[in-house]
């Protein structure tokens, strides 16, 4: 199934404690409402993304140096194991602005991805335009390297049209190696929300204020009151970090995807 969604929107980010994270729930209660995704009785969900990367980690070094342009490829499910669906997914971003695409694909059918015959766009230039997952990791090379999870509580706005405002815990990752297999064992997930790799006073709440172009006056009120400031955080990105960090390299040296194996 192809159902392509295109959203965009700004994504604001802050480390949090959670005193702040439950003062900040209480404030925004009148104005929000849990994710209908959430099942009923539980506070949230639990989150994986498979992410993909090119042999040199193009996609790592373009946001770690924040260039202006960029995309990452990843594939995303919900809950502590895979269901009946999985959601490949481009992240696309150009200066504050964030887009994504992504479709919904059965589980099992998921593999042959790696098979799937790119289109027929084959001049560089285009390339550098692709909008389709099975094109992208075509035509970068990229393969599976990280898989994160996390458990996020998520609100959407009941005054806009949309909305999000999210809270993400528990952070955990686990090398990919270059295996689209989604099973997992739970003594391979290593925590690294930690406060030296956040670089924060304790384990953080990542919180994410997800609004379209014109960001609404109490959201404004609300990063003013509670005195937030922005930083930047790729759980992609700090996974990679937290890996290379266990790795003692040479001067100068150029990461390659051998790295990983």
């Amino acid at each position: 199934m192809r159902d392509l969604v295109d959203i965009r929107r700004y994504e604001l980010k802050y480390a949090i404690t959670e005193d702040m994270a439950a003062a900040i729930k209480a404030h925004i209660a009148p104005m929000v409402g849990l994710d209908r995704h959430v099942h009923c009785g539980e506070p949230g969900y639990t989150v994986n993304n498979l992410y993909f990367d090119t042999p040199s980690l193009k996609f790592y070094h373009d946001t770690k140096f924040r260039k202006p342009m960029r995309y990452k490829a990843r594939a995303r499910y919900y809950g502590m194991k895979p269901g009946e669906w999985i959601w490949p997914e481009i992240k696309y971003r150009q200066g504050s602005v964030i887009w994504k695409k992504r479709y919904r694909l059965p589980v099992d059918r998921f593999s042959g991805l790696f098979e799937a015959a790119p289109s027929e766009r084959r001049e560089p230039e285009i390339r550098e335009r692709l909008d389709r997952f099975e094109d992208i990791l075509h035509w970068s090379g990229a393969d599976p390297v990280l898989h994160v999870r996390y458990f996020r509580e998520p609100y959407v706005f009941s005054l806009e049209s949309y909305g999000r405002i999210t809270f993400d815990r528990s952070l955990c990752y686990r090398l990919a190696r270059g295996s689209w297999d989604l099973d997992y064992r739970e003594s391979d997930m290593i925590f690294y929300d930690d406060p030296v790799t956040t670089m924060h006073a304790e384990s953080p709440v990542l919180l994410e204020i997800k609004v379209e172009p014109l960001v609404p006056h109490w959201v404004v009120a609300l990063i003013r009151r509670f005195g937030l400031h922005q930083r930047p955080f790729s759980k992609y990105c700090y996974g990679i970090d937290h890996t290379l960090g266990s790795i003692t390299p040479s001067r100068n040296s150029i990461f390659t995807y051998s790295t990983y194996q």
